[in-house]
């Protein structure tokens, strides 16, 4: 866990972080569950650096169809 919590820092992560702990500190200010909910969840979320891109689910797959072809254009006249 401590491994976790010390390594790949990288800009998405430091905002959900940051979002995370502004929209908790605002949902117990304001009484607000929802809020204080969503708050954990991003805060939790940037501690433990999980979400969608964890498990590869926002990737978008390689298409090897046109590997190493030449792909030729023709230029329109004006």
């Amino acid at each position: 866990m401590k491994r976790v919590l010390l390594t790949d820092w990288h800009p998405s992560r430091i905002f959900r972080v940051v979002t995370g702990m502004a929209a908790l500190i605002y949902g117990i200010v304001k009484h607000d569950n929802l809020m204080g909910i969503a708050g954990t969840m991003l805060l939790l979320m940037g501690l433990s650096n999980t979400g969608c891109g964890a498990a590869g689910g926002c990737g978008i797959p390689s298409s090897k169809k046109n590997a190493g072809q030449e792909i030729e254009f023709d230029e329109v006249g004006r």
